[in-house]
């Protein structure tokens, strides 16, 4: 009976002591003022920052990225289960990375490169680069900046530049003044906007 009472005791420690450690490798992340690291070959849920940057390891598996003033960035073929949403910081999805639901921004600008979006790719302010091969399903979009986005009354045009052999199965949908920089291989929808100025090939 001795023995049997201490091998159970052993055995509760040990889900103790286990438990933990799966629910940090596969659980939410989130901080403040801290910056977040994602090893690589990681599975993670949420995983969100206020202040500071989000850095996402090579082929791991993400639930969803949040961030309002650090910047994002995606290794290598990174799975991102949901969207990826920032603030004032830029995004950045680097090859082979799938993003099943919206990359946005609002003042942060968007990089991808060979990458894979199923949802839209969307900002206010921030320039917007979808580059070699990526493709959106969705639309891409410049939004009017409303209430306190919108008090500032300076119009700058904002870049958007669709380069060599990107495919976007949605249009091009541009609120307000934009820079558009168009590769002749890059094949969209339409492109439904009022101030669009062509600025040439990329």
């Amino acid at each position: 009976m001795k023995i049997n009472m201490k091998f159970l005791t052993i055995a509760a420690l040990s889900v103790l002591i286990v438990l933990p450690a799966v629910a940090v490798a596969g659980g939410d992340h989130s901080t403040v003022n801290k910056n977040i690291r994602i090893d690589d070959n990681t599975t993670a849920g949420d995983v969100d920052s206020v202040n500071g940057s989000i850095r996402i390891g090579a082929n791991s598996f993400v639930d969803s990225v949040e961030s309002v003033n650090g910047s994002i960035k995606l290794g290598n073929d990174v799975t991102i289960d949901k969207g990826i949403d920032a603030v004032n910081g830029s995004v950045t999805v680097e090859a082979g990375c799938e993003v099943g639901g919206n990359v946005e921004t609002v003042n942060g600008g968007i990089r991808l490169e060979h990458a894979m979006v199923s949802g839209d790719v969307e900002t206010i302010n921030g320039q917007l680069r979808i580059l070699q091969g990526s493709e959106v399903a969705g639309n891409v979009i410049v939004r009017e900046p409303k209430g306190w986005w919108g008090s500032n009354n300076r119009r700058k045009p904002v870049r958007v530049e669709i380069g060599e052999n990107v495919i976007v199965r949605g249009d091009l949908v541009f609120e307000h003044a934009v820079e558009l920089q168009l590769h002749e291989s890059a094949r969209v929808g339409e492109i439904i906007g009022d101030d669009v100025e062509m600025i040439g090939s990329s």
